[in-house]
C-alpha cells in the first residue's frame, strides 16, 4: 500500500487531537503497521467520552486535560502493535495483573497504560485506600502523576492528570535511581511520542549487518520500505518554545514537578514508611506563611488541599491543620471530604488508628517530622514547644544589639564564644567576624561552614595539623546541637562527627558522650562516634566507650525490629547497606580490654546466648578473653556454641558463613580446645568429620575450617589436619574462612604455615565495598610478626595500578606478578593484556600464578568476581600455547573448579586454527590416534573429539574402550553436584559423548550406566541428557555432491539456531573451519575464528562423516555466492 496523504501539523496540533496521526507517523515504519494501528483504532473510537472526565472530576475533584481521552481511545490499537514498536518506552500497566486481557492466542497479554481503572473506584473510601496507602496513590493524590511508561533501564514516566489550560497531559520524566522526578516535562503525550520516536533514524528497523551465510527459503517476502516521518523537526521546536513560556507560569497546583518537590518527604508518611532521608528533603516543604499565602486557593485545588492537611497534620500545626479541613470542605470530589473525615477522628481522639496505622507508629512518625522541621514551618502557638524539644529555650544567649557592640570592641573574639558556650547561632557570627580579621583562620572558617553540612562519612580537614583547637568549642558545640535532628537534616551538621574525633579534647569527649546517650543505634554519626573513642587516647574515652557498649543491649529490640523489616522488604536500593548497629564494634573493642568491666560486659552478652547473632563478632572476641582469662565457668556455654554451629542451615547448597559466623565459631573452637581440652578434642574431631555430610557444602567447609582451628591448637603436628589447613590457606577469591587457622598460626608459632600469609596479607590492600577482608589481613599480619620478628611492610600504593610500570618498562611487567605488596595483580595482567606484550616470563610467572589461585576454587562459595585471575586467563591467552602444560596442570587438581576447567577448555579451542588440527588429523593413522588419546600431549588434549571420531571411522566397535575412556575422563571434570551454564560452549563437553550414540546398545548402556549415578541437575547428568536427546541419523548420511557455493554444516549445543556454534564449509577446493558467537571475556576480535584447508577435495567425504559423527548437521543457511 501508499503512505497515506501528507501530514500537515503545526505547533498548537501538538497539545490535543491530534494523537492518533502522531503515532501512526512517529511510532509505526512500514505501511503494513499503520494500516493494523488504524483499523484497531477505528474499532474504538469515542469509547470514552467527556462523560468519562466528568465522572473522574466527581470523584477526584478535577478533570484531566482532554488529550487523555484520546489515549484511552487508541490503547487497544497501541496493544495490537506493542511488539512491532521500537521500545524505547512501552506503555503498559506492569503493576495491574487484573487488568490484563486473554489475546487472540488464548494467552494474557500485558495491560496497557490506562487511568480507567481510576474512575472505577467508585467508593471514595476504597479510592482513599490506595491514595493514602501506597507510593503510587500519594504521587497522584498529591501531585497529580500516574505511572505512564517504562522503558528497559528502569525508569519510568509519569502523566499530570492535574488540570491543564491547553488539555494537555505533560509527560514527566521519573530517575528510579534517586526516586525523583526531574528534568522539564514533554509538554503533551503527542510531544513525548514525536520526541522518542524517530524512524528516520531507529536502527532497530535498518537492516542486519551482512553475513556470511543467509536462509534458505523458497518464499522470502519482499521487505517493506521505511517510512520516515513527515512531522517536521522545526514545528516540534516551535511548540517546544510556545509551551515551555506557558509552563514557566504555570501556578504550583497544577505543576507536577513542583509539587512533587514541595511533597516528595511526604510519600510514605501515610502507610508508615516514611520516605528515604526525608528529614533532608524537609527543607523544601514550604513554610507557615506561604501556606497563609495559598489559604484562598485550598478550596479549588484537591491536590492542594490534600498536601496542606497532611502537612499541617505531620508537623503537628493542628489548629492549621483543621482550619485547611475547613477551607477544603468547600472542594469539588469525594477524596478530600474522605480525608479529612480520617484525620479529624484522629484529632478528636475518636479513632486509636489512622489509615489502618496504630496511633503509636502515627505519633513515632508526627513526633520525627515536627523535630525535624524548620522553626518557619510550625505554626506560631507551637514555637515554643518546638524549641523546648530542642533544648533551645535555655540556652544562655546574647542579645542582638549587645553582640554587635561587643564585636566592635572585643579583643578576643574566642573568649566572646566561651562566655555562651551552647549558643550555636551566636558562635556563627562571631566565626564570620573572625574570618573577616584573621586571614589565616578564614580559609578553615570558610570551610567548616561548608563542611559540616555533609554525610558523616566527610573528613575535614583532610590534615589533622591544619585544625586550630581554638574552634574546637564551637565545633563540639555546634555538633551536640545538630544530634537532636536526624542524620539526613543537614541541620545535623554530621560532616564534622570526625573532627570531634580530630580534636580529641575535653569538649570533644562531652559530644561523644551525649552523642551516645543520644543517637539511634544505627545512625551514620554513630559509627563515628564509636571510632572516635577506640582511637582516642583521652583518659575518658574508655569509660564512654564502656558506656556505648552496654547501650549495645539496650538497643537489641530496635535492631531487631530493622533486621525483621529487611527481611521482609527483600533487597532494595535502600536497604541492601542498612546497618543494624553502629554499637557492636564499640562492645567487641571494650570486651577486649581485659579488665573488670570487660568481664561484667562478657557475662551481659551471654545472657543472650540464643540471639549472638544480633552482635556481631562480639562473641568471639568474648570467647577469645575467656580463654585468655581462664574464666572456666563460661566453658560449657563455648562448648554449646561450637555443638550448636554444627546445626547451621543456609537457604540452598550455595549458602555460606558470613565473616562474624566464622570469627565466632574459630574463636570458640580455639577457646574450648584450651579450656576444656580432653572434651573439645574428640567432639572437635566428630565434627570434623562428618560435617562434609550437611546438605550445605559452603557452610561445612566453613564450619570444618573453624574446627580445625580448635583441632590443630591440640595436635599440631597431626597431618590430617595439616593437609586441611593448607588447603584453607589456598583457598583465593575472598573466602574468609581461613580466619581461626591463622589465629591457631600465631597462637602456637606453627612456622610451617608461614610462606601462606603472605597471600593473605596482601590480597585486598585497599577494599572498596566489602571489608571482611581486613579482618584477615591484620590477623595474617599479627602472625607473621609473630613468625618473623618483623613487620610485614605496608603495601607500596604509589604504582598500584602498575601504570607507570607499563609506561616505563613493559619487560618488568611479568615479574610483578610476584609482588602483590607493589602492585594489584589483576592489573599487572591488565596491563600486560592491554600492552598486547608477549614474552616467555608471562608464561613462566602468570602460569604457576594461576594454578595456585585455581588449586582449590571448587571450595568457593562467596562471589568475589575473581577479575584478577580473568585478566591472567586473557594476558595468557595472547601468549599462545605455550601455556597448555599450566592449563593441564589446572585440569588435573582435585579441587579446581569444574567450571573453571570449562572455561579453560574453552579458551584452549580458540587459540589455535582448527584447520590445523583437521589436517593433521585426517593424515594420522589408529595407532597414532590411540596414544594421542591415551597420553593426550598439551596440543592435543582440547581436540580429542577430532580423534575419536576419526578412530571411529577408522576402527568401528574395536575402538569403543579406548573412545570410552576418552568420554569417562571429560566426564570425571565436570561438577557432580551442581550445573553450571559453561558446559553449553565446551565443545569436547558436548560432543564426546555423542561417540557413545553411534556404538548402538553398548554404547546407549554406557550413557545409561553413567546417568543413574549422576545427581539430579549436576553438570554431568546435563551432558549425558544433551547427548541422549540429541537427534543423530541412524546411519552416516550419504554425502551429496559438493559444488560451489558449498554446503554449510553447523553444530548448535541445542540444535537451535542461535547463540555460540562451530561451523564447517565444504566447497569443492576449501574447507573452512570457524566458531562464532564467541563471547567468553571478548578475547577475540569480532567474536569469532576462522581457518581453512586448500586443495581439500580428497577430504571432502572424511570430513563429511566425522562432522556428522560429532553431531554436526546441515544447516537452514546456506554458503553464499562468491563475490
Amino acid at each position: 500500500m501508499k503512505q497515506n496523504t501528507k501530514l500537515k501539523l503545526e505547533k498548537e496540533d501538538f497539545y490535543f487531537g491530534n494523537l492518533k496521526e502522531i503515532i501512526i507517523d512517529r511510532m509505526l515504519v512500514f505501511q503494513s503497521l499503520k494500516d493494523k494501528f488504524s483499523k484497531a483504532a477505528e474499532k474504538n473510537k469515542n469509547r470514552l467520552d467527556q462523560s468519562f472526565l466528568k465522572e473522574f472530576e466527581t470523584i477526584y475533584g478535577f478533570r484531566p486535560g482532554k488529550e487523555i481521552l484520546e489515549w484511552e481511545n487508541l490503547k487497544k490499537a497501541y496493544r495490537s502493535v506493542l511488539y512491532e514498536v521500537a521500545d524505547v518506552w512501552n506503555m503498559i500497566d506492569h503493576h495491574s495483573a487484573e487488568e490484563e486481557e486473554m489475546d487472540e492466542d488464548g494467552g494474557f497479554d500485558y495491560a496497557i497504560s490506562s487511568i480507567e481503572k481510576l474512575v472505577k473506584l467508585k467508593d471514595p473510601e476504597e479510592a482513599l485506600r490506595w491514595l493514602v496507602g501506597s507510593y503510587s496513590g500519594l504521587m497522584f493524590l498529591l501531585n497529580g502523576s500516574y505511572a505512564f511508561a517504562s522503558d528497559g533501564g528502569g525508569d519510568t514516566s509519569w502523566i499530570n492528570l492535574l488540570p491543564n489550560e491547553k488539555e494537555s497531559i505533560e509527560v514527566n520524566y521519573y530517575n528510579h535511581e534517586i526516586g525523583e522526578l526531574e528534568n522539564l516535562p514533554y509538554y503533551s503525550i503527542s510531544h513525548f511520542i514525536a520526541e522518542n520516536w524517530d524512524n528516520e533514524s531507529n536502527e532497530g528497523y535498518e537492516d542486519d549487518d551482512e553475513e556470511e551465510f543467509e536462509e534458505e527459503t523458497t518464499d522470502k517476502k519482499e521487505k517493506e520500505p521505511i517510512l520516515t516521518s513527515q512531522i517536521k523537526e522545526s514545528v516540534i521546536k516551535a511548540f517546544e518554545k510556545e509551551a515551555g513560556k506557558a509552563y514557566k507560569n504555570k501556578p504550583i497546583y497544577n505543576n507536577s514537578l513542583d509539587m512533587f518537590e514541595r511533597s516528595s518527604w511526604l510519600l510514605g508518611h501515610s502507610y508508615g514508611d516514611p520516605a528515604y532521608a526525608f528529614t533532608e528533603k524537609l527543607a523544601d516543604a514550604p513554610s507557615y506563611a506561604l501556606w497563609e499565602e495559598e489559604k484562598t486557593d485550598i478550596k479549588n485545588h484537591p491536590n492542594l488541599a490534600a498536601y496542606w492537611i497532611l502537612h499541617h497534620f505531620y508537623f503537628k500545626n493542628e489548629e492549621a491543620c483543621r482550619e485547611t479541613i475547613k477551607l477544603a470542605s468547600k472542594s469539588k470530589g469525594k477524596i478530600i471530604t474522605a480525608l479529612s473525615g480520617h484525620i479529624l477522628n484522629y484529632l478528636d481522639n475518636q479513632s486509636k488508628t489512622l489509615f489502618n496505622l496504630p496511633s503509636e507508629k502515627v505519633e513515632k512518625i508526627r513526633t520525627q517530622t515536627f523535630a525535624n522541621a524548620d522553626p518557619k514551618q510550625i505554626e506560631p502557638k507551637n514555637i515554643k514547644i518546638y524549641n523546648d524539644s530542642l533544648g533551645l529555650s535555655d540556652l544562655k544567649t546574647i542579645s542582638k544589639k549587645e553582640l554587635e557592640s561587643r564585636l566592635k570592641t572585643e579583643e578576643n573574639l574566642f573568649k566572646l564564644i566561651e562566655e555562651y558556650p551552647e549558643d550555636v547561632a551566636t558562635h556563627d557570627i562571631i566565626l564570620k567576624e573572625i574570618a573577616k580579621k584573621d586571614k589565616d583562620l578564614k580559609n578553615l572558617i570558610e570551610d567548616y561552614f561548608r563542611e559540616r553540612t555533609d554525610s558523616a562519612y566527610n573528613t575535614w580537614p583532610y590534615s589533622q595539623e591544619k585544625l586550630d583547637k581554638r574552634l574546637s568549642l564551637a565545633i563540639n558545640a555546634a555538633f551536640r546541637q545538630g544530634l537532636k535532628y536526624d542524620a539526613e537534616n543537614k541541620k545535623a551538621y554530621c560532616g564534622i562527627t570526625k573532627t570531634i574525633g580530630m580534636l580529641d579534647d575535653d569538649y570533644a569527649m562531652v559530644s561523644l558522650k551525649e552523642s551516645v546517650k543520644k543517637l539511634k543505634q544505627d545512625d551514620p554519626r554513630m559509627e563515628y562516634v564509636v571510632e572516635a573513642l577506640i582511637n582516642s587516647n583521652h583518659a575518658e574515652s574508655i569509660s564512654i566507650l564502656a558506656e556505648a557498649a552496654w547501650r549495645t543491649f539496650e538497643t537489641l529490640d530496635n535492631v531487631k525490629e530493622i533486621r525483621e523489616k529487611v527481611q521482609k522488604e527483600g533487597p532494595t536500593l535502600n536497604n541492601m547497606f542498612t546497618v543494624y548497629t553502629h554499637l557492636n564494634q564499640a562492645l567487641q573493642e571494650r570486651i577486649l580490654t581485659l579488665d573488670e568491666v570487660s568481664v561484667k560486659l562478657i557475662q551481659k552478652l551471654f545472657t543472650y546466648k540464643d540471639h549472638f547473632g544480633y552482635f556481631g563478632i562480639s562473641a568471639g572476641n568474648a570467647f577469645a578473653v575467656c580463654a585468655h582469662l581462664d574464666l572456666k565457668e563460661h566453658t560449657e556455654l563455648i562448648a554449646n556454641y561450637v555443638r550448636k554451629s554444627f546445626q547451621m542451615k543456609g537457604r540452598d547448597r550455595g549458602a555460606y558463613l558470613e565473616l562474624s559466623s566464622i570469627i565466632n565459631a574459630s574463636e570458640a573452637a580455639l577457646a574450648w580446645a584450651k579450656m576444656e581440652p580432653d572434651k573439645a578434642k574428640l567432639e572437635l574431631h566428630e565434627f570434623f568429620s562428618k560435617i562434609d555430610e550437611s546438605a550445605y557444602p559452603g557452610i561445612a567447609i566453613d564450619l570444618k575450617a573453624c574446627y580445625v582451628a580448635g583441632l590443630l591448637r591440640l595436635e599440631p603436628d597431626n597431618q590430617e589436619y595439616s593437609k586441611f589447613a593448607e588447603r584453607i590457606l589456598g583457598n583465593r577469591g575472598d573466602q574468609v574462612r581461613v580466619y581461626g587457622i591463622i589465629r591457631c598460626i600465631r597462637k602456637l608459632e606453627l612456622h610451617k604455615f608461614k610462606d601462606y600469609l603472605w597471600y593473605h596479607i596482601y590480597a585486598d590492600p585497599n577494599p572498596m565495598v566489602d571489608y571482611s577482608w581486613s579482618y584477615i589481613e591484620v590477623e595474617a599480619r599479627r602472625a607473621w610478626l609473630t613468625l618473623t620478628g618483623e613487620e610485614a611492610p605496608d603495601f607500596d600504593s604509589s604504582d598500584e595500578y602498575a601504570s607507570s610500570l607499563a609506561r616505563k618498562s613493559k619487560s618488568s611487567l611479568p615479574e610483578a606478578i610476584l609482588h602483590p605488596e607493589k602492585h594489584s595483580i589483576q592489573h599487572v595482567f591488565e596491563k600486560i593484556r592491554e600492552e598486547k606484550y608477549k614474552h616467555e616470563d608471562v608464561i613462566r610467572y602468570g602460569g604457576p600464578w594461576l594454578v595456585e589461585s585455581l588449586r582449590y576454587s571448587i571450595d568457593e562459595y562467596k562471589y568475589s568476581g575473581s577479575y584478577d585471575r580473568w585478566e591472567a586467563i586473557k594476558a595468557l591467552f595472547i601468549q599462545g600455547s605455550g601455556v597448555f602444560p599450566y592449563f593441564l596442570e589446572i585440569f588435573q587438581l582435585p579441587y579446581a573448579a569444574p567450571s573453571w576447567k570449562s572455561y579453560l577448555l574453552q579458551f584452549m579451542r580458540v587459540m589455535e586454527p582448527e584447520s590445523i588440527k583437521w589436517n593433521k588429523v585426517l593424515k594420522m593413522d589408529a595407532s597414532e590416534i590411540k596414544t594421542l588419546l591415551e597420553q593426550p600431549t598439551p596440543d592435543w588434549y582440547v581436540w580429542t573429539d577430532l580423534l575419536t571420531a576419526r578412530l571411529f571411522l577408522l576402527d568401528g566397535d574395536s575402538s569403543f574402550d579406548t573412545i570410552s575412556a576418552v568420554i569417562t575422563q571429560r566426564l570425571s571434570m565436570t561438577n557432580q553436584d551442581a550445573y553450571d551454564s559453561s558446559i553449553y560452549e565446551e565443545a569436547l563437553g558436548l560432543r564426546l559423548p555423542l561417540l557413545w550414540r553411534w556404538f548402538g546398545k553398548k554404547g546407549d548402556d554406557s550413557i545409561q550406566s553413567h546417568w543413574k549415578k549422576t545427581k539430579t541437575s549436576s553438570e554431568t547428568r546435563t551432558m549425558l541428557d544433551m547427548a541422549a536427546r540429541r537427534k543423530l541419523d541412524k546411519e552416516l548420511p550419504d554425502m551429496p555432491e559438493i559444488k560451489d557455493p558449498g554446503i554449510l554444516l553447523t553444530f548448535y549445543p541445542e540444535q537451535r539456531e542461535y547463540g555460540w556454534h562451530t561451523w564447517i564449509h565444504l566447497t569443492p577446493d576449501v574447507i573452512r573451519f570457524g566458531t562464532s558467537e564467541f563471547h567468553l571475556h571478548s578475547v577475540l576480535q569480532d567474536s569469532k575464528t576462522e581457518s581453512s584447508i586448500t586443495s581439500a577435495n580428497k577430504h571432502l567425504k572424511m570430513v563429511w562423516d566425522m562432522a556428522h559423527i560429532l553431531g554436526y548437521t546441515v544447516s537452514k543457511k546456506k554458503p553464499k555466492g562468491k563475490k
